[in-house]
């Protein structure tokens, strides 16, 4: 019998950092709809996770998280054969989002994905973190040359921002300030999964 997951679309193979990845949104939020979209077959037939976070952690260890916050959260029953399939290309990275170093550390582990699976991917950073540190981590994908990733082509590098976008219009200003530094505005999606909800929807 086909697997649900390999019925994904053609989309390009896939790289997804999830900054925050240790936190309390990607396990109630992000991990579920994660498998869902493999439920589904909406996920790319290549698709890779990298959980980036403060807490130290290893591969198996998130793994193990990941398939926790699924059983416990999503609104589908935990299949096992679907579940393995994804999470064999899930790993974690631990790291400081003001550290350089570990910046340069992650844009060698995308690099090396990408050669294994012998394909370009895009990389797509998702930003789920408090918003105080969103600065320090748009700076460092600019630095290390993670936010340039085949730019200008099919598999260029996106930012998604979640959670306030700011305190208030000035703050919001500087963010953008510097988002528009390091991304073309291409790149980027700003998101707020309250906006979801029916009351926020009927307003």
């Amino acid at each position: 019998m086909q697997s649900k997951l390999d019925t994904a679309r053609k989309a390009p193979a896939t790289i997804l950092v999830i900054f925050g990845a240790s936190g309390d949104l990607t396990a109630r939020k992000l991990a579920p709809g994660l498998y869902n979209l493999g439920v589904d077959g909406l996920l790319p037939e290549d698709f890779h996770l990298i959980g980036y976070g403060r807490s130290p952690m290893s591969d198996e260890a998130f793994r193990e998280a990941m398939k926790q916050a699924v059983a416990k959260h999503s609104r589908r029953p935990l299949e096992e054969e679907i579940w393995n399939k994804l999470a064999v290309n899930f790993r974690y990275h631990a790291g400081s989002y003001a550290d350089a170093d570990s910046f340069a550390a992650l844009a060698k582990t995308i690099e090396e994905v990408e050669q294994a699976s012998d394909r370009e991917a895009q990389s797509l950073f998702y930003v789920s973190t408090p918003p105080g540190v969103f600065k320090s981590i748009l700076e460092n994908l600019g630095n290390s040359g993670l936010a340039r990733r085949h730019r200008r082509t099919p598999f260029a590098s996106k930012v998604v921002i979640e959670k306030p976008f700011g305190r208030d219009l000035a703050s919001a200003g500087e963010l953008n300030l510097v988002i528009n530094r390091r991304f073309d505005e291409s790149q980027v999606f700003r998101i707020d999964h309250y906006l979801g909800k029916e009351t926020v929807q009927s307003l």
